[in-house]
């Protein structure tokens, strides 16, 4: 069985909502483990920002949690 690498089971998220921009100006320090929803389901949480780009930033998929806790 290959070993689950995680930069293999993470993703690259952004925010586009205005409102939240207009609000926070990106992902902001604190919102680590904030959870990421796609069509009302829980799909990942946030992990970090990009320094140079604070409206996107990684993220970790729920099935890669899900890997981690059971290994």
């Amino acid at each position: 069985q290959r070993q689950m690498c995680i930069r293999d089971r993470s993703m690259e998220i952004e925010v586009t909502d205005k409102e939240l921009l207009k609000l926070t100006n990106g992902i902001i320090q604190g919102m680590s483990g904030s959870p990421i929803l796609q069509n009302g389901k829980l799909i990942g949480a946030v992990t970090h920002v990009f320094v140079n780009d604070p409206m996107k930033g990684y993220a970790i998929l729920m099935e890669t949690m899900l890997y981690e806790m059971e290994n």
